[in-house]
């Protein structure tokens, strides 16, 4: 009896197989899912999904371009920048080779006074062997450096918590077998970079002495973990949960890039940088080397800069074409000096130096540079029209002047006049005809 209901189940079982069999391979859907085969549904999910691409905002953006409306408030002229290639001095491999572009990105977010001249001598040899006519324009400076420092996991901290447990048959009283447990974990570490650049002068290739910058930057990472379980009888269930962090190196670099060269240029146009840092403090060094310049120059010198800051300030009684100030000057200077509360002409440059209104001069700039311009095609214009009327005197002067003919004189009728005998040379008064200007003779 067994057997046959042994075999009754195992055609049941062939059966059943079979028919599953006969449906998975008969259903294209089954197959499909089966052989893990991806459907044009997915791969438009998954686009949709993916989103659009941002633009991307770093912490320093709005500062490079303040700093490129500071240059423009500050009168400072367009130059030239070229930037060598920043490379990986360091001995780590997981940093990048190049940080030129980001170098690029960063000079060009300062807007129209900071002109980028890519170095790529590759791309220019490779235009003028084909033919190619490039018209160079040379740099004013260069901007050089590296990542020299990248201390990995300089300070690393854990915090590890566990409780368990355990109740077993008979316990307690307990009838059955449990047990259970909880636990935290929670890590960070630390690691530090560094990115130093100078600046050289492009003609002589040598650096410009105290244009330097040295910048740090700590990367953090953290990681969180918890988890709880629960058993009975054998059977049980648990829970885990954790969660890493880790900021960008890539992040990090471009950080410590677009302020670097926003302080090293800043330094190299001697204008107070940190004013577009928010929370920057004042870079002393560079405000006691700006005094004792000011102090060493002469007289006229000292009354040629603190009038430009004064008309940046917004001072209009002052004349720029001279460095010195007449008695009328003196007391308006004076005036001045009460109002911004100091004593001397060297506090006053720095407090003018440290506090030029930004939009305020970029449109006292603007108007004055109109005024000049039209000065100067006004005396562009009178310049030409009197050379058209120098032109026109020097023609009139150099054109013979038109001689009378002599009219004959009219004889009576019945007399005839009388053969005259030719003059000899010399004998005569009269202006041979066509020999030349009247006074000749």
């Amino acid at each position: 009896m067994n057997e046959k209901k042994n075999k009754i189940l195992a055609k049941s079982a062939v059966l059943i197989t079979g028919a599953i069999f006969a449906f998975m391979t008969s259903s294209c859907s089954v197959l499909d899912w089966f052989g893990g085969k991806i459907s044009d549904d997915e791969v438009t999910d998954m686009e949709k999904d993916m989103g659009t691409p941002n633009q991307r905002a770093t912490v320093y953006d709005e500062s490079l371009k303040k700093f490129g409306l500071m240059l423009e408030a500050y009168n400072i002229a367009s130059t030239k920048v070229q930037s060598k290639v920043i490379s990986n001095d360091t001995a780590e491999k997981t940093l990048p080779d190049d940080v030129s572009k980001i170098m690029a990105t960063s000079l060009n977010k300062m807007g129209r006074n900071i002109i980028f001249i890519p170095y790529d001598p590759n791309y220019v040899i490779n235009e003028s062997t084909t033919g190619g006519n490039i018209s160079r324009s040379l740099p004013d400076i260069v901007v050089a450096g590296g990542i020299t420092e990248f201390e990995k996991d300089l300070i690393e901290k854990g915090r590890d918590l566990k409780m368990e447990g355990q109740v077993q048959k008979g316990d307690w009283g307990s009838k059955y077998n449990a047990d259970g447990g909880a636990g935290y974990k929670a890590g960070s570490n630390l690691s530090r970079m560094t990115l130093d650049l100078n600046l050289l002068d492009y003609k002589t290739q040598a650096a410009l002495s105290g244009i330097q910058v040295s910048n740090t930057i700590n990367i953090r990472k953290t990681n969180l973990g918890w988890s709880i379980g629960a058993y009975f009888q054998g059977c049980g269930l648990s829970f885990d949960y954790s969660l890493k962090k880790q900021q960008g190196i890539y992040s990090a670099l471009r950080m410590l890039v677009e302020l670097s060269v926003l302080e090293v240029l800043g330094k190299y146009f001697e204008v107070p940088y940190w004013r577009c840092l928010d929370g920057a403090q004042p870079d002393q060094a560079m405000c006691t080397r700006m005094l004792e310049e000011f102090n060493d120059l002469q007289e006229a010198n000292q009354g040629a800069y603190l009038k430009e800051y004064l008309f940046l300030s917004g001072y209009d009684t002052f004349d720029r074409s001279k460095g010195f100030f007449s008695e009328s000057e003196k007391q308006s200077l004076n005036e001045v000096m009460k109002q911004q509360g100091v004593t001397g002409k060297g506090d006053l440059f720095m407090k003018l130096w440290m506090n030029v209104p930004l939009e305020e001069a970029r449109k006292r700039i603007k108007d004055h540079k109109k005024i000049v311009e039209f000065k100067r095609q006004e005396m562009a214009e009178a310049q030409r029209k009197a050379q058209i009327e120098a032109q026109k005197r020097a023609a009139a002067v150099q054109q013979p002047q038109a001689q009378p003919q002599p009219q004959p004189q009219a004889q009576p009728a019945a007399a005839q006049p009388k053969p005259k005998a030719p003059a000899t040379p010399g004998d005569s008064k009269e202006k041979p005809v066509g020999l030349g200007p009247v006074n000749e003779f």
